[in-house]
């Protein structure tokens, strides 16, 4: 064991009074202490550090945690070792699934969207989905990669994905204005959350905010894949109930159903040399992807109404 560690674990059991402490992991830092694994995270961004314990405070409930993280026994959030700053959360072992915990992922998704809002940049002048879309496919025309399955494919699917991103741009082009917006970090998952005891533990990690709508979106896609639709089904009708989602938020999670990500991660590797063994694995992703969708924008309408 390094100096630098052995500073840092007799730091945290002086600090959070822990009797046993060993070192289970190091990415990421996983101690086992008498009262369960704990996750250590090491900021160097102090600012970062209280933005993120000002956003927990927010989200306080008895029916979930975000991130629990413990003060030390003098009452502070973090300890400082150096020019670092050092908190301690608890990080239980268990998967958090969408199936049979519906009621409370309701109550977490229905707090999120009401009280992670906040300014964040890139709410400028939108980007066009659908020019972008129009401009990459007739390049990839012209230059002749539209070869193969896998090309054949990503062409053929062309007018759908159009029209998609069309949707996309219209959604977006009512909010483009908007100051403050759902905010959750770029590492906020399904997977990653974990559970106990009937509550969840929710990661929010040591991620900038940023652009929450994409990430509820990409929640639901894991619900539907994980959970299938019935699951989904419930959660949103335990949403409905609680008078979540809001047309705004309903609007954009929609829109990055619409916007086809998929179809530019596939147009991207079409220049690429790859084994056909990844070029399947590419085709299997793009397909799954853009079926989930497709059944996400169903379901979620058949339960709220919404337009298409």
């Amino acid at each position: 064991m390094n100096d630098n560690l052995q500073i840092l674990l007799s730091a945290l059991q002086t600090n959070y009074r822990f009797r046993r402490l060993k070192l289970i992991k190091d990415r990421p830092l996983i101690v086992e202490t008498e009262r369960g694994p704990k996750k250590i995270r090491i900021w160097n961004d102090e600012r970062l550090l209280r933005k993120h314990v000002g956003w927990r405070m927010k989200l306080i409930s008895d029916r979930f945690f975000i991130d629990r993280m413990y003060v030390t026994q003098s009452g502070n959030p973090f300890i400082r070792i150096g020019r670092f700053a050092v908190t301690c959360h608890d990080a239980p072992p268990d998967r958090a699934a969408l199936s049979g915990n519906e009621p409370i992922w309701a109550e977490t998704v229905s707090a999120l969207i009401a009280k992670s809002r906040d300014s964040i940049d890139g709410h400028g002048k939108p980007v066009r989905v659908r020019q972008r879309a129009e401009t990459i496919f007739e390049q990839c025309r012209q230059s002749g990669l539209f070869s193969g399955s896998d090309g054949e494919l990503a062409s053929a699917c062309y007018p759908s994905v159009r029209e998609r991103a069309e949707q996309a741009d219209l959604l977006r082009s009512h909010y483009s204005r908007r100051s403050r917006s759902v905010i959750l970090p770029d590492t906020f998952s399904l997977g990653d959350s974990r559970s106990l005891l009937d509550t969840l533990f929710i990661e929010l990690g040591q991620s900038v905010p940023g652009n929450g709508y994409r990430g509820l979106a990409r929640f639901f896609l894991d619900g539907i894949r994980e959970g299938g639709e019935e699951s989904l089904r419930s959660l949103f009708l335990y949403l409905q109930e609680k008078g979540v989602p809001d047309q705004e938020t309903a609007d954009l999670i929609r829109a990055e159903w619409f916007d086809p990500s998929e179809w530019f991660q596939l147009v991207d590797s079409l220049p690429l040399v790859s084994e056909s063994g990844q070029r399947d694995r590419d085709l299997k992703a793009f397909k799954s992807t853009w079926d989930y969708k497709t059944r996400l924008i169903g379901l979620f309408d058949s339960v709220f109404s919404r337009p298409v």
